[in-house]
């Protein structure tokens, strides 16, 4: 194997792996979230701002606070709206919205809007 080919080819496998780590990354997230819908308890909270990536292939990001029960003063949290930037983009909510919110009670900051992922559910 000629040298000149020794850094394409470990820029190649460079990209395989971020690829295989950021696939997997995403995969463990989307479980999280629907853990989070299934076993989580309800709450009422109000979006706080909308982060709209301009990056192809990044997620928005939606901010919110709600008040778990049983704490003191509210929580704020940060929903990953891991659907395609091209579908449904008009669906997010729009900022001071009130949204079913679902949380881990023994872990509060996890948390998501609840109709943003019960359409993975299964």
């Amino acid at each position: 194997m000629s040298a000149e080919l020794m850094p394409i080819i470990a820029f190649i496998s460079g990209a395989m792996v971020a690829a295989i780590l950021s696939s997997l990354t995403v995969s463990r997230a989307a479980r999280l979230q629907q853990e989070i819908l299934k076993r989580g308890q309800d709450a009422h909270g109000r979006i706080l701002h909308i982060w709209r990536p301009k990056l192809r292939g990044a997620f928005a990001r939606i901010y919110f606070e709600f008040e778990p029960v049983g704490m003191e003063g509210p929580v704020r949290g940060c929903h990953i709206d891991r659907r395609p930037a091209d579908e449904l983009r008009a669906s997010l909510p729009a900022v001071g919205t009130m949204v079913a919110v679902r949380y881990l009670p023994e872990q509060p900051k996890q948390a998501v809007i609840a109709r943003l992922v019960s359409r993975f559910t299964d």
